[in-house]
């Protein structure tokens, strides 16, 4: 059984069946899961196919959560959790992922702000997503699907 917390606004089941659908497919890919809050966006991806899946969340509460969560469902070798703030995280800057998925608290982060930090972590091809409340976004290399108030972002790293 999957554990929530007060403070973790889970993506709902439209959404994320959507976001993973259009991610898709997962089968050995290797995927970053920020503000991974309960984890359910990850444990998704690594039930789709994903070879790996690293989890980084800020608030020990909440990734105790995401632990007890992860050993009930999954192998070890196919997750990491980190607990850190996803700005100390971005630091890495090698590129691992194939994809990468962020679910920051509203109105904390713009896109294009998260998106240019985390862009070094994306391999060529790679692709960045990120829900978030409603805003407008002019640019026709990004894909944008509504949800009433909340709107997902895709975006592909090219060479």
């Amino acid at each position: 059984m999957e554990h929530q917390h007060p403070k973790v606004r889970p993506t709902t089941a439209r959404v994320r069946k959507s976001l993973l659908e259009i991610l898709e497919p997962f089968q050995g890919q290797t995927v970053l899961d920020l503000f991974a809050g309960v984890g359910t966006l990850g444990i998704e991806a690594i039930s789709r196919g994903a070879s790996s899946v690293t989890f980084v969340e800020k608030e020990r509460a909440i990734m105790n959560m995401l632990r007890s969560n992860l050993s009930s469902i999954c192998a070890s070798d196919k997750y990491e959790t980190i607990l850190t703030d996803v700005r100390i995280y971005a630091r890495h800057k090698e590129p691992r992922f194939n994809i990468i998925i962020a679910d920051p608290p509203y109105g904390v982060f713009r896109f294009y702000d998260l998106r240019d930090m985390l862009e070094p972590l994306l391999v060529n091809g790679g692709v960045f997503c990120m829900e978030m409340r409603k805003t407008p976004i002019l640019d026709d290399r990004v894909r944008v699907k509504l949800y009433g108030k909340t709107q997902v972002v895709f975006w592909e790293k090219t060479a």
